[in-house]
């Protein structure tokens, strides 16, 4: 089946990775690496980041949690400054939104698909695609299928007509299980030339 439609993730795809953020924040505060991702993981969709992306609760309640949360486990974060940091951080790279706007023109429908909170900056990247699905406004957050269903329905494309371009493994793997095409963004240059053989 012909692919037609471009589904990006925008975090460590689109717009730089927050993961350097939060490794960053961990360093600075002598937190062991990975220790706030692995908390993430662990705790899934009833943690207070799933909640808080699937925009169950406000910002104050998230912080409010998560610091109880990462507490329990001998840790100690200040929330509203670590995600103070990743909305500053959330620069969009020039080069991957020179390539979006390639594509579209080419005829493909691309779309974003991000986990985020409403307490995002605005990234002004709506402009640059046909839909944006977030997940907040969704009440449902990647890896779910359904907000791949939803996003599908949207850009009007079956699966096999899809390519998911994302940096987490997951969501990719939930992607593939609906029929989707997919590509692990692991770095920007990677990335850009992958772009480049399409269109």
């Amino acid at each position: 089946m012909t692919l037609r439609a471009l589904i990006f993730d925008l975090g460590g795809v689109v717009l730089e990775s927050p993961l350097e953020v939060i490794a960053a924040y961990e360093k600075e505060n002598r937190i062991p690496s990975g220790t706030i991702n692995r908390h993430v993981a662990s705790r899934g969709d009833e943690g207070a980041w799933g909640r808080h992306e699937r925009g169950e609760i406000d910002f104050a309640a998230f912080c409010d949690l998560l610091e109880a949360e990462l507490a329990a486990e001998g840790v100690v974060v200040e929330a509203a400054v670590l995600l103070a940091q990743i909305g500053a951080f959330a620069k969009a790279r020039p080069a991957v939104l020179a390539e979006v706007g390639r594509l579209r023109t080419a005829g493909y429908k691309v779309a974003a698909l991000t986990n985020s909170w409403q307490s995002l900056p605005d990234t002004h990247l709506h402009t640059y695609f046909d839909l944006v699905v977030e997940s907040w406004r969704e009440g449902v957050r990647k890896p779910d299928r359904e907000i791949f269903v939803r996003t599908l329905k949207g850009l009007e494309v079956e699966a096999p007509q899809a390519l998911m371009i994302d940096d987490l493994g997951p969501n990719l793997k939930a992607a593939r299980e609906l029929g989707m095409e997919t590509f692990k963004a692991v770095d920007e240059a990677s990335l850009i030339e992958f772009l480049r053989t399409l269109g």
